[in-house]
């Protein structure tokens, strides 16, 4: 069996592209904005994971405290995997639909916290 250019296609291909010069002038703002975001993510799980330590000390944080953790966490990692797609070096249906399914995994979780954080509020 022959496989043809659609099967790649669909099934995915990484492939090299320069990211300060894929979209031109703005390229390099954006690759750097890309970064800053990503840390900004990873810095505040991190935050999270010092506040919980310190104020709950040897007990267990509140399942909402520990959701946001998670979903910091995750979004950050969405953050970082998202420059790969921008620039294109990875393509294909199947691994833009893992990305999908992770970014809304990512995005369910950290809103999911903030419910439990807002319920525990409003008792």
């Amino acid at each position: 069996m022959m496989i043809t250019g659609k099967f790649i296609e669909l099934i995915g291909g990484i492939q090299w592209t320069n990211p300060l010069d894929y979209y031109g002038n703005v390229s390099y703002l954006l690759l750097e904005s890309s970064i800053i975001v990503s840390i900004g993510f990873l810095l505040s799980a991190l935050f999270i994971y010092m506040y919980n330590k310190k104020f709950y000390g040897v007990d267990e944080p509140p399942k909402s405290w520990k959701t946001i953790f998670r979903g910091m966490l995750l979004v950050g990692i969405y953050e970082v995997l998202k420059i790969p797609y921008t620039y294109e070096w990875i393509y294909g249906n199947l691994f833009i639909g893992m990305f999908l399914i992770y970014q809304v995994i990512a995005i369910y979780t950290l809103a999911y916290g903030f419910y439990l954080l807002m319920k525990g509020v409003s008792k």
